[in-house]
């Protein structure tokens, strides 16, 4: 089975022959090597938010926090699988053809490239899950989810 390398957007900047030092440690977002969950809630606060962790040529993690019955809008991606770690609470991902997946603390959960996600927190507490994508983690926007009645205005605050 080849790769497609169609729509690769960074180039990797070197490879290593062997062991070096660390190129990067940040003391705070993208590029520190130790990251204090607990204290990253704590500073941003109650939810909904969204904070860039890990960000490279290949790399991009966010950390999302959702109260109950918050979420994204329904939205897919061309040219990346994305993935979550769920940390605290439920979630509901409602995808292209009407499939419906429950996820909880401790669950990952994948989605190929090319599918239509919608995001929800489920239950009565707040959620929050780790996203893994690959930059620029451009998003593909929809008006609507086709599982539920959510849609882009009723999300999108008017003037």
């Amino acid at each position: 089975m080849g790769t497609d390398y169609e729509g690769v957007v960074a180039a990797i900047s070197d490879v290593v022959e062997g062991p070096i030092p660390p190129r990067v440690d940040a003391t705070f977002g993208p590029g520190m090597m130790h990251i204090e969950i607990d204290k990253i809630v704590e500073q941003m606060g109650p939810p909904p938010w969204s904070k860039l962790l890990v960000e490279d040529e290949r790399n991009r993690g966010t950390l999302i926090a959702s109260a109950p019955g918050q979420g994204n809008h329904a939205h897919w991606h061309s040219n990346f699988d994305e993935w979550w770690f769920v940390m605290k609470g439920k979630l509901r991902w409602e995808l292209t053809g009407g499939k419906i997946i429950h996820a909880q603390k401790g669950d990952i959960v994948w989605i190929p490239r090319g599918t239509v996600h919608h995001i929800v927190t489920e239950g009565d507490e707040m959620s929050l899950r780790f996203a893994v994508a690959m930059p620029p983690a451009v998003h593909v926007w929809q008006e609507e989810c086709e599982n539920c009645d959510d849609t882009w205005e009723a999300r999108t605050p008017s003037d």
